[in-house]
């Protein structure tokens, strides 16, 4: 799962504010818990965009 780093630490590396980082939930829930990671949210799709024309819708 990603997280993201809300408060610097070192880790199995050192993590700086705003980095991301790859861990399993078990071995860094008492990092989520005290604050220091955040889940990381997926990015927001784009509802704007379109899906591209066929030849054949046109």
């Amino acid at each position: 799962m990603k997280y993201t780093v809300l408060r610097p630490h070192q880790g199995d590396k050192w993590y700086g504010e705003g980095a991301a980082r790859e861990a399993r939930e078990t071995e860094v829930q008492h990092l989520v818990d005290r604050g220091v990671l955040a889940k990381a949210e997926p990015a927001p799709r784009n509802k704007a965009v379109k899906a591209p024309r066929t030849k054949s819708a046109t």
